[in-house]
């Protein structure tokens, strides 16, 4: 036993020291939130943390850099939205200026706010700026290579004369000459054309020192085109022999019981009938239940009366003597049909004269015969002749009575009619010839020979501007270390690089010209307005990058950095009982001295 060290209170003092300083850690953990306060609790910890926190705020940063450049981009895209717009309504106004309902003063009007507008983008350009940086008047280009070229390609053609032809049929007086085809007319027109085109693309580059860089690729177009034209009118006359045009035809219009007789293209040169049909004393309509194939001979149209038992069957027959026999076949299938009439109504050729059978020319006046068989009658026209013949020896029964109406200088005409008793079941066949008929033409095909002739000659004129450039360039921090950038390019986009300030519409601007050159600047305006949407939706994706970026190093340096409640709580708990329990054998340890000074006693 000793008194000259406490070695139990010394080894109790030194578990209370131990305690007390993992409890007051541990408060320092609760009270922080951290696990790491000091280097001394993770040195390596706290420098990894500290590396993560430096990314963290860098990326943090770099997401509010990349909604600035955003910022930027949409404000040069807006004005390069209402460039566009401008261009556009330029364009309408060339249109417009280009249409001749337009005077002169109207384009005048017209004119004006074109150049108006031109100013404008002039102004939008040099105006558009972000933080006071200019975007859309850049001149600071830096060009790195330019290769120009002009080609001018010059072609004649000569293309195979083209002819139409057209014919016709021509009725001139008999003995009237042929004529061989020959020269009535000949005309020479020049007509000068141009036309114009521009397109232009601009091309993501990169270029030969690594810099991105784009090029632009220009080709301005213009034609000119002179077509020297000769247009001749040949014409000939040749005489015909083709039946078809001097034998008699017919035909009929539906509903109309009407016949036009002559030779094609002619009508009824050769006069008309018209047909009616009394029963029993009243006017009846008819309907055709069947007609011949036109052409056909004879022709034959089968006739019949609605509510009746009478029906009719009409021969016509082109004869040999170039006349036409005309012969009814009518049958009755009924005694209450028995009292018939059919009337004629024939007008003769036009301008005709009538004479009888011996020449001897009719009275004017009303002329009745009853009974006509047996009768001829002569009609001279003035451009046709033809003739009616009335004779049971036709083999038909002929008109009860014929009626020729003969005004001075008037148009003759013909009235006739079978008054008939048709028993039933009985068929009567009755008729007349009217003919032979005769032209006062020769026929002759007319032909008109148009004939063009043309000699063009083009001119293509094509230069092309082939340049790499490199423009100035914003320069993005978009992320948190050095070299985690993106490039804006600023482009120049007034009227002069667009190549649209000097259009109009009044001389000397060519208005085509100045349409093509508007194309040119809108396809320029599109470029530059595609490349500002790329580069946009790169941006978003980068901030969604950098915030999952930052989100994910957060995390991450939570677990290294920050303190775990729970288990510190715990570690705190049991260094307090600790702490407490040592307090208590420190106390025990002072009464070891005690007790030898008992001894002492």
């Amino acid at each position: 036993m000793i008194i000259t060290h406490n070695l139990v209170a010394n080894n109790s003092l030194k578990k209370l020291q131990e305690h007390s300083k993992t409890s007051s850690n541990k408060l320092e953990k609760l009270s922080s939130g951290l696990r790491i306060n000091k280097a001394s609790d993770d040195a390596a910890g706290l420098a990894i943390s500290e590396k993560m926190r430096g990314q963290i705020r860098g990326l943090e940063q770099a997401s509010r850099n990349i909604q600035d450049a955003t910022s930027l981009i949409q404000t040069a895209e807006g004005g390069l939205n209402e460039i566009t717009n401008i261009l556009q309504r330029q364009r309408e106004l060339i249109i417009q200026g280009l249409n001749d309902t337009n005077t002169d003063q109207d384009r005048q009007k017209i004119d004006e706010e074109i150049r108006q507008l031109t100013k404008e983008i002039d102004s939008i350009a040099s105006k558009t700026e972000f933080n006071t940086i200019n975007l859309l008047a850049r001149d600071d280009y830096d060009i790195i290579a330019t290769r120009p070229s002009n080609n001018t390609v010059d072609s004649i053609n000569d293309p195979p004369p083209v002819s139409t032809i057209h014919k016709t049929i021509s009725y001139k007086p008999i003995g009237t000459p042929e004529e061989p085809r020959h020269l009535v007319s000949s005309s020479d027109t020049s007509v000068t054309s141009n036309t114009h085109s521009i397109t232009s693309n601009i091309t993501p580059i990169i270029l030969a020192d690594s810099r991105n860089g784009y090029n632009e690729y220009t080709v301005e177009t213009h034609t000119t085109t002179k077509t020297d034209t000769n247009t001749s009118i040949y014409e000939a006359l040749t005489l015909l022999n083709d039946p078809q045009y001097s034998e008699p035809a017919y035909w009929y219009s539906s509903g109309m019981n009407k016949t036009s007789f002559g030779p094609k293209d002619l009508g009824s040169i050769y006069g008309a009938m018209f047909e009616t049909v009394e029963l029993n004393g009243t006017t009846r309509a008819l309907e055709y239940t069947s007609r011949t194939t036109p052409g056909t001979v004879p022709a034959r149209e089968h006739m019949w009366f609605p509510g009746t038992s009478l029906s009719i069957t009409r021969f016509r027959t082109v004869l040999p003597d170039n006349s036409m026999e005309i012969r009814y076949e009518i049958n009755n299938r009924d005694a209450a049909d028995a009292n018939f009439t059919l009337k004629n109504v024939l007008d003769p050729p036009s301008g005709s004269v009538i004479s009888d059978a011996n020449g001897n020319p009719l009275l004017t006046g009303n002329t009745t015969i009853v009974s006509p068989s047996g009768s001829t009658f002569n009609m001279v026209g003035s451009d046709a002749n033809a003739s009616v013949i009335f004779d049971d020896s036709l083999g038909f029964a002929s008109p009860s009575e014929l009626t020729i109406n003969n005004p001075a200088g008037a148009q003759p005409q013909l009235n006739f009619d079978w008054d008939l008793t048709i028993p039933s079941g009985s068929t009567v066949t009755l008729g007349f010839k009217y003919g032979p008929f005769s032209l006062n033409f020769d026929v002759y095909e007319s032909t008109t020979e148009t004939e063009i002739t043309q000699h063009i000659e083009t001119t293509v004129v094509t230069d092309i501007q082939d340049t790499d450039f490199s423009p100035k360039r914003l320069v993005m921090q978009t992320g948190p270390n050095q070299g985690h950038s993106i490039d804006i390019p600023l482009f120049n986009v007034n009227t002069v690089q667009l190549g649209s300030n000097n259009i109009g519409v009044l001389p000397p601007v060519i208005p085509d010209q100045a349409l093509a050159q508007t194309d040119g600047a809108i396809e320029k305006v599109s470029n530059y307005r595609g490349v500002y949407g790329a580069l946009q939706n790169r941006l978003q994706h980068t901030l969604n990058n950098t915030t999952n970026a930052s989100t994910n190093l957060t995390s991450a340096e939570s677990r290294i950095r920050d303190a775990d409640m729970g288990k510190e709580l715990l570690e705190l708990t049991k260094a307090n009982i600790l702490t407490q329990a040592t307090q208590a054998m420190l106390a025990q340890a002072q009464q070891s001295p005690q007790s030898i000074l008992q001894l002492l006693k």
